[in-house]
């Protein structure tokens, strides 16, 4: 999914999703970060779908409260 992308899809959230969404973002340059060091695990349409996926949850209100998803996070990269 390009930059532009994303920046269109953002913008058609509500305002009260862009601080999750900037949460997300921010795990997602980190995933990609770390992607960069080992070897790409997951094609781009595998990439592309879960983007999609976590901005319609997103979009939905299905998102995990902001400790939660910290303490899955810390839980899976310790």
């Amino acid at each position: 999914m390009s930059y532009d992308t994303v920046v269109e899809k953002v913008k058609t959230l509500p305002e009260s999703c862009l601080e999750d969404v900037s949460k997300y973002l921010d795990f997602l340059r980190y995933q990609y970060e770390q992607a960069m060091m080992a070897p790409l695990v997951e094609s781009d349409e595998e990439f592309n779908a879960s983007m999609q996926k976590g901005l319609d949850d997103m979009k939905a209100g299905r998102v995990t409260p902001l400790k939660e998803a910290f303490a899955e996070i810390k839980a899976q990269f310790a």
